[in-house]
């Protein structure tokens, strides 16, 4: 189903409905995924407003708080810094609404001399950099990305959020609204919303699931593009999990607002929301393969970490083997071919090697963004590519990678320590468990070099073609 410029059209399975039949359809299920389609009851939550300006300040009131008379703000995230610097003129109300007396403790740390039920503050938006586009919350001429992360209290639970733009602006967000125009936010720290002038929405219905896709800007290809690229995908990791993602999957595609170098995009999957941040002049020969290749990482995040209940730090199961099992995707839905499969390994063994390898994978990721080292990237998709070896070679090439997968979503249902519950899973054979020790709970070097110089041996082993 595509949806743009208020024309809809929809497909499913190759079965063309009638006009009128087709019309219906369209609403039905649109308005189920947008959460409009009627009236949801959600408990007493506490409710903020935003009030947008284009120049990037916000002047946000949230009220029926629990008393309280303390309350932080995200001062940290990905690797930047001082976020919180950005939150001014803070202001605590009690029950009478009278003024409380709320000071400023530290950057992002305020207390009121008594209980208060509602606060008001103001934020000032900076001018994004390569670094943060992608994880802090910004406006930039006739767009801009609010992620509620960096924007309310930590330790908020789910609010009811009314959002006032500047005329002609709209909004698009995976969060469900009421009639009224309400947001429902039930975890506002994976909570994303794009802003703008000219928004275009389209949602295709796959199937397991239906898929959002929103994009502000001028691009050199159609916006289905963006759609089936993102679908196929999308659908391919359903089979591969056989679960589906939790939430609303939305993609959202929106031109980088500053200059970043070499670097042609940057993204962040936050909750059920894929946010993509590519430049539209970019010398991209093939964007259709481009995008489907990005996907194929960024995807996956809507189940590793996104649908696990898993805790701790385990970045280099999500961040590194995510990799590979994307370049293992990509190769399998011709993105890619299999001399590109082993240029790839080539270049990040060649990084892994550039770099001093002095730390486990569990120790990378506790530090990774304090250390600057990309090991966690690295020697984890390295380290996948290894165990895919592995599987295959035991099965005598029945078994890869993928059943690690389907394994998870089987065994983790509960919250529990995402390294206990993966390496347990990686180790049900000698060599797997060899290799947890090894490489992941342990710090022994890497010597891929004979395994990438034979690329038809690799092939053979692998079964990849």
């Amino acid at each position: 189903m595509l949806v743009r410029d208020g024309c809809v059209r929809v497909s499913r399975g190759g079965i063309v409905l009638s006009h009128a039949v087709r019309a219906q359809f369209c609403l039905v299920v649109f308005g189920l995924w947008a959460g409009v389609f009627g009236v949801f009851r959600v408990d007493a939550r506490p409710e903020a407003k935003i009030s947008v300006a284009a120049s990037g300040e916000l002047r946000i009131r949230i009220k029926t708080l629990s008393p309280s008379s303390e309350w932080s703000f995200t001062n940290a995230y990905a690797g930047v810094l001082g976020i919180a610097e950005r939150v001014e003129e803070f202001h605590a109300f009690g029950s009478s609404g009278e003024d409380v007396g709320a000071r400023k403790l530290a950057t992002g740390q305020f207390k009121s001399e008594t209980n208060a039920v509602s606060i008001a503050y103001v934020v000032k938006l900076r001018q994004p950099t390569g670094a943060d586009v992608s994880h802090v919350s910004w406006i930039v001429g006739d767009s801009g990305l609010l992620m509620l992360g960096d924007l309310l209290p930590e330790s908020l639970p789910g609010v009811m959020l009314e959002l006032s733009l500047p005329a002609e602006w709209t909004c698009q967000t995976a969060a469900p609204r009421d009639w009224q125009g309400l947001y429902y936010a039930k975890q506002p720290e994976k909570a994303v919303f794009l802003i703008g002038r000219s928004l275009r929405t389209q949602v295709e219905l796959g199937k397991a699931t239906v898929l959002g896709c929103f994009l502000t800007g001028d691009w050199p290809f159609k916006d289905e593009v963006v759609l089936k690229s993102a679908m196929k995908v999308l659908e391919k990791y359903t089979t591969l999990t056989h679960f589906s993602p939790l939430g609303r999957p939305v993609v959202m595609l929106v031109p980088i607002p500053v200059v970043t170098g070499s670097v042609k995009w940057r993204s962040e999957t936050r909750g059920s929301t894929v946010m993509l941040l590519m430049d539209p002049h970019a010398d991209v020969r093939n964007w259709a393969g481009q995008l489907g290749i990005i996907f194929t990482h960024e995807l996956l995040h809507l189940w590793v970490p996104n649908s696990l209940r898993l805790e701790g730090d385990y970045d280099w199961f999500f961040e590194g083997f995510t990799l590979y099992a994307a370049l293992v995707t990509a190769l399998e839905l011709k993105f890619i071919d299999f001399d590109e499969y082993v240029a790839t390994l080539g270049r990040v063994y060649d990084s892994y090697l550039s770099k001093p390898d002095e730390l486990s994978l569990l120790d990378a990721s506790e530090r990774r963004w304090t250390t600057g080292n990309s090991v966690v990237y690295d020697k984890g998709m390295l380290v996948a590519f290894l165990y895919d070896l592995l599987i295959s070679r035991e099965s005598n090439g029945q078994n890869h990678l993928r059943g690690l997968y389907r394994q998870l979503f089987s065994h983790a249902p509960e919250p529990a320590n995402a390294n206990d519950v993966i390496i347990k899973l990686l180790s049900s054979t000698p060599g797997g468990a060899d290799l947890a020790k090894n490489y992941i709970e342990g710090k022994t070097e890497l010597n891929l070099k004979p395994l990438l110089a034979d690329k038809k041996q690799l092939s053979k082993l692998l079964g990849y073609k």
